[in-house]
């Protein structure tokens, strides 16, 4: 939390191989608002750690968020094109997207 990073572990990476994620300030807030609610897990439903998003749920959640024709690789278009406007080079942004980002 101290860093702003995160690891997602390889095991759940398509690469199988650990990617670092850089977090801005919304994000570690919401992480450190689920901190507790799970003993090793950040993320949990009715106390139980999240290992995948069903389709249904990605479905269900668009929906209640009232957000039509979008698929979940287009946030990765989202992140990349926020972090160009917000002046990443882009040679960092190449290694941060293949899961190789530096981490200071």
């Amino acid at each position: 939390m101290d860093k702003r990073l995160a690891w997602i572990h390889p095991d759940q990476a398509k690469a199988r191989k650990a990617i670092l994620v850089p977090l801005n300030a919304e994000a570690t807030a919401l992480v450190a608002k689920q901190l507790g609610k799970h003993a090793t897990h950040v993320f949990s439903f009715r106390g139980s750690r999240i290992t995948q998003v069903s389709t249904k749920a990605w479905y269900s959640a668009l929906e209640c968020a009232g957000i039509e024709d979008f698929r979940w690789h287009d946030l990765r278009h989202t992140w990349a094109s926020w972090h160009v406007q917000g002046g990443t080079p882009l040679y960092v942004l190449q290694e941060m997207g293949a899961g190789r980002a530096r981490t200071g």
